[in-house]
């Protein structure tokens, strides 16, 4: 099946990874147009005329930015979200799916949450405007379903790391925060710090993967669907910082800072649908992903980045 597919949010972590498959795709960036002006959307899809529309555009930060920005980042989300799936309906494109994020689900300490635990209980609070804009975009994509048999669907990755990463030790997510910690620690010669005690569980994803099943699926979309996509049940942020320092090579001490933010102590996804819509979907060995990570950040950081303690 042939047709134009326009990725939104195309200069972010997984519209690199979507661009090195498929570099034919239209991407667009904040340069192109700011999405929370309905006007901006409009003309964007208008002039473009997308068959497929992969929607990831959104105002994104870490565990410290979405604390101090509820608010702000519950506001643009919906904007974005709105005006994106509104343009993409009134221009008749034939499958959308948008990226939602673990960050719309609660949680629960005896068991992973699923599928149908997205619009059950409070998000965590700490990113709780994030998270309610996520839920919004779920809704939104089901009633345009429902009301005018768009093709669209929506897909939960847990936390995404790979090449292009932020890798900004204040407002990175935490795999690409805590390379930076690290690798700069060992060119200091310095203990590498870690926010929290070390005792929150997270679920990684590597981007490429991602990429490569909304490349897969945005042509098979038929009716309104959500996945969610876990590789594995999650490991501590110990246990992570630990194995950063193995790929790195550093040798130093690894302290952990309870005095500092670190988000929710247990968040696990697991899915009920995903393996029924992907049977033979092969995820990156987490290690292997890791190393292709900091080959990429070791390989840019002279250009792209600046230490910081």
């Amino acid at each position: 099946m042939s047709g134009t597919i326009l990725v939104t949010g195309g200069g972010g972590l997984l519209g690199h990874a979507i661009r090195e498959i498929c570099p034919e795709a239209v991407f667009l960036t904040s340069r192109d147009g700011d999405l929370r002006d309905r006007n901006v959307a409009d003309h964007l899809l208008g002039r473009h005329q997308p068959d497929y529309v992969l929607h990831l555009a959104a105002r994104v930060g870490g565990v410290k930015a979405n604390r101090d920005g509820n608010a702000d980042f519950f506001s643009d989300n919906i904007q974005i979200n709105v005006n994106v799936l509104t343009a993409a309906q009134r221009f008749k494109v034939k499958g959308l799916i948008s990226v939602l994020s673990a960050c719309a689900y609660s949680f629960y300490s005896d068991r992973p949450s699923t599928e149908n635990d997205l619009h059950v209980g409070m998000p965590f609070e700490g990113n709780a405007g994030y998270g309610y804009a996520k839920r919004l975009l779920d809704i939104q994509s089901r009633l345009l379903a429902q009301q005018y048999g768009c093709r669209y669907a929506t897909l939960t990755p847990v936390t995404m790391y790979g090449p292009h990463d932020n890798f900004d030790s204040k407002t990175g997510h935490v795999i690409g925060a805590l390379i930076q910690k690290c690798f700069s620690a060992k060119q200091r010669r310095q203990p590498f710090k870690v926010w929290g005690t070390g005792s929150a569980v997270r679920q990684f994803v590597y981007v490429k993967d991602v990429a490569r099943l909304l490349l897969t699926w945005i042509r098979q979309v038929h009716d309104y669907e959500s996945a969610i996509m876990a590789p594995d049940a999650g490991l501590t942020i110990r246990d992570l910082a630990r194995t950063i320092a193995k790929v790195i090579d550093f040798k130093g001490a690894i302290v952990f800072d309870a005095a500092e933010p670190e988000g929710q102590l247990i968040r696990r996804l697991e899915s009920t649908r995903f393996q029924n819509l992907f049977p033979c979907f092969q995820y990156t060995d987490f290690e292997n992903g890791l190393q292709e990570t900091i080959q990429w950040f070791q390989s840019n950081s002279n250009k792209n980045f600046e230490f910081q303690g």
